[in-house]
Order: structure tokens, then C-alpha cells, then sequence
């Protein structure tokens, strides 16, 4: 979600009106902290952050009696969507292909991009009407035939944070708007961590992660 210049990920702007403003921002910088120190390869360091914050959340929930993510290889339908990445995560992705001779399907990102509304900036404008698009080119161009992620170690950070409830039959939004059902596992430490981020490179974000790889061909 954005607010002005921030990018709020998930539902952190409600934490905004219940933590009340000093709490917010004061959580927030202390989740932007150790990536703006951060070296080269500060990416790859928050998304491990991310990835071992959700460990151990889930953990804390298994000892409550919590079930797991229904999320496993193959489930898939959050793959069938518009993604947002940082730049550094984008040129992470580029490299990755590159070493690994990952092949990027940049005419399908081209076709994909009709459908996503940018404004003169070449900023994302929120609009989408990417269900309107043939079946075939709706999912990520890194999901393969086994219904797997091709990046796996180097996916977005949005892409580590979906977390389904029970089904992933809700997962994929309409067109921008989340399916009324949808039931996710969301944990505010990791929106804070993510809008930390995105904020930092809201100008990379805004454009997709389909753009940012069609400028790195």
C-alpha cells in the first residue's frame, strides 16, 4: 500500500492506528536499521532476516497448536500474479539467471506489461487488469512446468511472505483486488521488515519486477 513516499506492505498501515505513531515509526526504523548498514550483498542478508523471522514465528504458533502454512511446491497460485521486487533484489534475479543459465522469457514479461498501467514516470499506478490476459502468460515467467520456482534461493522478499491459510484457492487477487476470501498468516515483524525496505527503494519497487529485468537485459 502506499502512503506519499512510504510503501506499506500488507496490513502494517492498521498497526499505524492501533500502535499509535511513536510506536510505528519507531518499529519501523528499528527494522530498517540493519539493512541501511548493510554491504553489497545486503539483500540477500534481509531476506534471510525475513525468511528466519517466519521460521521462527511459525514455530512459536506450532507450540501454540497453530496449524502450518498450507503453502508447498506445487500449490502455486500466488505465482500467478503481479510481483514487486527492489532493484538490488532485480539485478540478485539477473545474476542468479545469468550464473545458473536460467533462461527469462522477456517477451512474455513484454506482454504482460500491457497489462499493468504505468504512469509517465514509468511507476506502477496501482491499476492492473492483468486477468484479462491469455491463461498461459498470467503466471511468474520463473514457475516452471513442475510448478516450481526456478529462483528459489534468490525470490523476491513478497514472495517469501505469502503465506496461506488452509487453501491456496484464494491466494490470486482479480485484477489488483484480493479475493474477499483469501485467509493468510501474516505477522506484522515481517510487514515492518518489508515496508522498511520498500520504502528505502520506492522507486525501484514501483516499477515491477518485470520492468526492472527488462532494463537489466
Amino acid at each position: 500500500m502506499r502512503d506519499g513516499d512510504m510503501l506499506f506492505y500488507g496490513n502494517l498501515y492498521d498497526e499505524l492506528e492501533e500502535a499509535g505513531a511513536d510506536v510505528f515509526w519507531e518499529e519501523l526504523k528499528r527494522a530498517a536499521a540493519p539493512y541501511a548498514a548493510g554491504g553489497g550483498d545486503r539483500a540477500r542478508a534481509a531476506q534471510a532476516r525475513v525468511d528466519e523471522t517466519i521460521r521462527t514465528l511459525l514455530a512459536r504458533d506450532a507450540r501454540f497448536g497453530y496449524p502450518a502454512p498450507f503453502c508447498h511446491k506445487g500449490c502455486a497460485n500466488c505465482c500467478r500474479q503481479l510481483v514487486y521486487c527492489t532493484g538490488e533484489e532485480a539485478r540478485e534475479i539477473d545474476a542468479h539467471c545469468r550464473e545458473h543459465g536460467i533462461p527469462i522469457d522477456y517477451a512474455r514479461i513484454e506482454r504482460q506489461l500491457r497489462y499493468v498501467d504505468f504512469d509517465a514516470a514509468g511507476d506502477h499506478t496501482g491499476a492492473t487488469t492483468w486477468d484479462d490476459q491469455p491463461d498461459a502468460d498470467r503466471s511468474c515467467v520463473f514457475l516452471g512446468p513442475d510448478r516450481a520456482c526456478a529462483i528459489w534461493p534468490v525470490r523476491p522478499l513478497v514472495c517469501r511472505a505469502q503465506l496461506a491459510e488452509g487453501t491456496d484457492a484464494h491466494c490470486r487477487p482479480h485484477n489488483g483486488v484480493p479475493d474477499p476470501e483469501a485467509a493468510g498468516i501474516t505477522y506484522v515483524e515481517v510487514n515492518y521488515q518489508i515496508s522498511a525496505i520498500f520504502t528505502i527503494h520506492r522507486d525501484s519497487v514501483k516499477k515491477t519486477m518485470g520492468r526492472l529485468l527488462l532494463d537489466l537485459r
